[in-house]
């Protein structure tokens, strides 16, 4: 995978890293790690060489990757947290990147790219539950799920990938009218569905519902209809057809959400316990945090256990204070800016919602970490940046150029 993109795909590297960090959850052990990472390594330096000026697109993620890298200093265990320093510095660094590749090509491209791209990765997502279901592999045993449809080695936010891609490749499916894709998104979006991630199925969900409503407008009226046509028939096959309902109605029971209410997520504790530890007692500075991605066992006075901390904003002030999250909001504030000010059309404004949904969800439950979600998120926000050519009107034009609702 790597060698083709390298070769073949030069000029998007950094588009197929989400491919490769989601390759790498479903395998779980890559052994040996060097090679992983200089892989990585290197797919992110030819991009870089492609666009020596990338860091002007966004400072703020190259001063992030200096600062958590001076932060190492201090670490415990450089060894153990190995895993997170590589995979939020390729997260910070690919961020200027992508706006960089987005303003050399059209819409067009990398449309095309980044919806091969998710369409790989929702591929991998189905052959993998075919083949964990198979075999009844489940060494993650995640909600204590054993039978039915399974996942193998994805576990918890391994799932933040999915509603992204979701998200760009039933757009394709719907705008191209291609049945493959579609029926890919679909069957997706029920395997998801039985994950019993709330956040992941509730964002999947999202997904389709502002694809139906880029697709509002008096052109697109009979590719809209096809669409809900196709959905519908694919959606009453697997009610009828297969036993869906009722492991829906046994998962939910297992992992009984009727009991756990979302005020009761000890996440929102976080908040004051970390105030409390760095005003209060002055456990640890507020600028800089107590230590990188060591947070179980180490705030709130252990009064949580060995829990680590499950928030976005909580964990980067525990790891690197208010120094790092001030960093980090000003990274992901002026991608967010740059997309808004390039965009120009109503479907736009509708990828700029979702992905504001997807990240204040994610950034609550934890996400950053997560390599393939991150980068991902990156990739459809900056859409709107990517070269606006004219298209002549005997052609199609693609979701981001589509005309205003009429």
């Amino acid at each position: 995978m790597a060698a083709y993109v390298i070769f073949q795909k030069t000029d998007f590297c950094v588009l197929y890293l989400p491919v490769i960090f989601f390759t790498e959850k479903v395998v779980s052990d890559v052994s040996p790690a060097f090679l992983y990472y200089g892989v990585v390594c290197l797919l992110i330096l030819v991009q870089v060489l492609k666009d020596p000026l990338f860091f002007r697109n966004n400072i703020w993620g190259v001063i992030l990757i200096i600062y958590f890298l001076m932060l190492l200093n201090r670490s415990q265990d450089p060894v153990l947290i190995r895993p997170y320093v590589f995979t939020v510095c390729w997260f910070f660094i690919s961020v200027p990147l992508i706006a960089g590749v987005y303003k050399k090509y059209s819409a067009e491209v990398i449309y095309k790219e980044l919806s091969q791209v998710t369409l790989l990765i929702l591929i991998l997502f189905i052959l993998n539950s075919m083949m964990s279901t198979v075999h009844h592999f489940a060494p993650a045993g995640m909600y204590g799920i054993k039978t039915g449809i399974l996942y193998g080695n994805l576990y918890a936010a391994a799932f933040n990938t999915l509603p992204l891609a979701i998200f760009v490749v039933i757009n394709r499916g719907i705008n191209e009218k291609n049945l493959i894709y579609l029926g890919v998104a679909t069957v997706a979006f029920f395997i998801v569905l039985l994950s019993l991630r709330r956040t992941v199925m509730a964002l999947s969900g999202l997904a389709i519902i502002i694809n139906m409503m880029t697709m509002l407008t008096r052109e697109k009226a009979k590719i809209f209809l096809i669409a809900m046509a196709v959905l519908g028939a694919v959606g009453a096959f697997i009610y009828k057809e297969t036993n869906f309902m009722s492991m829906l109605k046994q998962r939910v029971e297992l992992r009984d959400l009727d009991d756990r209410a979302i005020g009761e997520e000890k996440r929102f504790l976080e908040y004051d316990l970390l105030y409390t530890d760095m005003f209060v007692y002055h456990a640890y500075s507020p600028w800089t945090g107590y230590d990188l991605f060591n947070s179980a066992g180490n705030y709130g006075n252990g009064i949580l256990g060995d829990r680590s901390l499950h928030g976005d904003l909580t964990n980067i002030i525990h790891s690197s204070g208010l120094i790092g999250v001030t960093l980090y909001l000003l990274m992901m504030g002026t991608a967010f800016f740059k997309s808004f000010k390039s965009s120009t059309t109503y479907q736009e404004r509708l990828i700029i919602l979702f992905c504001c949904a997807t990240f204040l969800a994610y950034t609550g439950s934890g996400r950053y970490t997560e390599g393939a979600a991150s980068v991902l998120q990156m990739c459809v926000l900056m859409l709107p940046v990517s070269k606006q050519e004219e298209v002549p009107e005997e052609e199609e034009v693609y979701l981001f150029k589509q005309p205003e609702i009429v």
